[in-house]
């Protein structure tokens, strides 16, 4: 089956103009099932003489012009899914291009001059930035779907950790590092929006903060962490992953709780640590 969607025209960014299939609603004058830019399915429309007896008998409990109907809604609905599952691709594959030039044009040089500025820690795991395309486009449809109002192009912009980075520091550097690299970032006119300090926490150690890059509106996160909570995070990962599942039993969860607080429990927190305040 050959799909055409139209296209709009491009918006400030040079990006598509966010558009959405069409619904009954949108139908093309005179054939209701027809979706406007595309080819229809059906074909041209047949009286009820002409409907062949496989359509005629067809459809869930009816018979005659009333079976033939329900193949055409069957087969509308279909053909509409199917344009918004592309549309949503396409969408997702523009949104996601624009989140790696903020990155690689804005986010990661600002990084690299943070980073410059004290060569007693430095940026861990740089090569993670960007989140993988197929997590991002689950999250992105995960958010979609809980607010259907969103662009996708809105939506990827409030996934906390489409970028993300992490500040590794000495045990007796950690305290202080963290605060001069939380007001560098400011400096940098990065827009503070939360910080959590999780090092009173049982599975995990560490600070996370979220940022947001004021001319895009896009969203990126800076861990903070030592060596030792930075490989526990790493270790504990696939642990991490399980939890989220949905499909992961109880018992399953608990096992797991369990292996990361013992992985945890090995970690040094550094002085000051706690006393550091979450945000806002």
């Amino acid at each position: 089956m050959l799909v055409r969607v139209d296209r709009g025209g491009t918006d400030t960014d040079g990006a598509p103009e966010e558009q959405h299939p069409a619904s009954q609603g949108d139908a093309a004058p005179g054939n209701p099932d027809q979706v406007p830019g595309a080819v229809s399915m059906d074909g041209p429309e047949r009286d009820g003489a002409e409907l062949d007896g496989a359509e005629r008998d067809s459809g869930a409990g009816g018979e005659g012009a009333d079976g033939g109907r329900g193949v055409r809604m069957a087969r509308a609905a279909e053909y509409r899914d199917t344009v918004d599952g592309v549309y949503r691709a396409y969408a997702i594959d523009q949104a996601y291009e624009r989140v790696r030039e903020v990155e690689r044009g804005t986010v990661t040089p600002a990084m690299r001059r943070i980073e410059a500025e004290d060569p007693e820690r430095h940026l861990a795991g740089l090569e993670n930035r960007l989140k993988g395309k197929d997590r991002l486009t689950e999250k992105v449809s995960q958010t979609m779907d809980e607010q259907p109002d969103l662009t996708h192009k809105d939506a990827i912009s409030v996934v906390k950790d489409a970028i993300r980075y992490t500040f590794q520091y000495t045990e007796k550097q950690y305290a202080s590092g963290v605060r001069a690299d939380t007001d560098r970032l400011m400096d940098a006119g990065f827009d503070r929006v939360d910080s959590r300090n999780t090092w009173d926490n049982e599975a995990y150690k560490g600070i996370n903060s979220r940022w947001r890059v004021p001319d895009y509106g896009q969203l990126f996160e800076v861990q903070f962490h030592t060596q030792a909570s930075y490989e526990a995070k790493q270790e504990t990962h696939g642990a991490y992953e399980k939890l989220r599942d949905p499909a992961t039993s109880k018992e399953e969860q608990e096992r797991l709780v369990q292996y990361q607080r013992e992985v945890n429990s090995r970690i040094v927190t550094p002085p000051g640590a706690t006393d550091i305040p979450d945000y806002p």
